[in-house]
């Protein structure tokens, strides 16, 4: 047993030396990324997860804006994508893109940022929260994914790795924070398309614009809602 430990702490130690050395190689604030952990609302937002290396010394944390904070890091291991986002054709057919390795699906402040990280480096997808048009939690016997539509893609995002560590309950909260913040930014687009329709009503009153023009521009609005 003492010669196995022995391998075993020298394995660990060198571990140790490659995560320090790969640190030393990343450009991030640290002060910034402890309070951004802090302020999370989950606990799959961590220091460690955003220190993952994706591919040139890239990691999470490089990818967000100054003034964004995540909530929620699901891991998993693919990221498949359907519709426009995918591309090109794929080992799954046209119009749908299968990754394999680490899926990393990012709730934040601002938007859903998917990253798919892989043996060729590291795709980035970034969702609006007022374009998703649905959200579902799709649990197998084992593993578990969430599927984000919007009118143009799908993107179904493996979180087995968080349920895993975390549990059933912190891929759930994720997901009610996401559809709160999709309800939200509906709301708001829907008070901005109503100011603008009256402010169409008034440029129409005023004789600016014809009735013609002003029925098309006020059905364009409602059906962006």
């Amino acid at each position: 047993m003492g010669f196995w430990n022995s391998i075993k702490e020298k394995f660990d130690e060198a571990d140790r030396r490659t995560e320090e050395w790969i640190e030393s190689k990343l450009d991030f604030d640290e002060e910034r990324l402890q309070t951004l952990v802090e302020s999370a609302q989950g606990e799959s937002v961590t220091r460690d997860a955003f220190l993952i290396v994706l591919d040139g010394f890239v990691a999470p944390i490089n990818l967000l804006d100054d003034e964004e904070q995540p909530h929620y890091f699901l891991n998993g291991s693919t990221v498949d994508v359907e519709g426009q986002g995918a591309g090109s054709e794929s080992i799954v057919g046209w119009d749908r893109d299968r990754r394999i390795g680490g899926a990393y699906t990012i709730l934040t402040s601002q938007r859903i940022l998917v990253i798919a990280n892989h043996a060729r480096g590291y795709d980035e997808h970034t969702i609006p929260y007022d374009i998703v048009t649905a959200v579902n939690l799709n649990r197998g016997m084992v593993g578990i994914r969430l599927s984000i539509q919007t009118k143009s893609a799908t993107y179904h995002c493996s979180a087995t790795k968080t349920k895993n560590k975390y549990g059933s309950e912190e891929v759930e909260s994720a997901v009610d924070y996401l559809r709160k913040k999709r309800q939200q930014t509906t709301e708001e687009d829907s008070d901005d398309a109503l100011d603008q329709i009256t402010r169409l009503k008034s440029l129409y009153d005023d004789g600016a614009i014809t009735e013609e023009e002003f029925q098309e521009k006020k059905q364009s609005l409602l059906d962006d809602i």
